[in-house]
């Protein structure tokens, strides 16, 4: 399927590894311009070579550095996109979980470090590119988000929170600029194979005191697909949201998850 996205200029961010890194490797491939950004000066310029290596026939991949937890950061980011591709067209979200917590025990410093990276970061670099893309009439805006937006997670207390209003917000905004045909969409992933959910499994197994082969083979029938979703399933689902061929789909939150979400809406 021709996704009508070649030549569109694209930012991904969290593109060092997972599923930013596979979002960034597949929009590459339908022929966008790719700025894939990332905390780690090292890692992102090393995965940059590598889709580069990968894919001969498309070169204009960039790497930046940015910590989104920190405002000048973030406006380097900006102003590396204004001078490398002079706007965008594509725009995606995607910042790695904040620690897991309760509810209860979570500090005011953690609250505020959730607001800045989760939403705080959206709201800034959405407007400073929405400008552009309602001056092209075109433009898609896309949020890795959680299924904690729709099932509040047991232990992701910060992440539950602050992403059901980082969705809330986006669902504003999708209407606001649906006439600039601007979609505004937001993916939750289920459990999807990536350091991070490692990462989440390697908590919870010590709370509950079970052994890793106990608690996967738990975990893994709790998913009607009986299996660990892949980086590039997930990518292929965000590559055709940002396209031309999800015009008609805006305000929505598509979970990628192997049936994992119990709920029917």
């Amino acid at each position: 399927m021709e996704l009508g996205i070649k030549g569109k200029r694209a930012l991904v961010l969290g593109a060092s590894r997972g599923i930013g890194n596979a979002i960034a490797r597949e929009l590459a491939k339908e022929g966008a311009k790719v700025m894939m950004a990332a905390r780690t000066e090292s890692r992102i310029l090393a995965e940059v070579q590598a889709i580069k290596q990968e894919l001969s026939e498309n070169k204009e991949i960039y790497g930046f550095a940015c910590d989104l937890d920190l405002a000048e950061s973030r406006k380097a980011l900006i102003k590396q996109i204004e001078e490398r591709f002079g706007g965008l067209d594509i725009l995606v979200h995607n910042t790695g979980g904040p620690s897991p917590s309760f509810t209860s025990e979570t500090s005011q410093e953690q609250w505020q470090t959730g607001f800045d990276k989760l939403f705080q970061s959206v709201t800034e670099l959405n407007q400073a590119f929405l400008p552009g893309m309602k001056t092209n009439n075109w433009g898609r805006i896309l949020c890795v988000t959680s299924l904690s937006v729709l099932e509040p997670i047991k232990t992701l207390a910060v992440s539950n929170a602050i992403r059901s209003a980082v969705t809330s917000m986006l669902k504003s905004l999708a209407d606001e600029v649906a006439p600039f045909n601007i979609t505004v969409n937001c993916i939750a992933p289920g459990a999807i194979s990536t350091e991070r959910l490692n990462e989440l499994m390697e908590a919870r197994i010590k709370r509950s005191g079970q052994t890793r082969e106990e608690y996967e083979k738990e975990y893994l029938e709790s998913i009607p697909a009986g299996r660990l979703g892949r980086p590039e399933e997930f990518a292929a689902a965000a590559a055709f949201l940002s396209s031309e061929r999800a015009s008609y789909i805006t305000g929505s939150t598509i979970c990628v998850d192997g049936g994992k979400r119990r709920s029917t809406y």
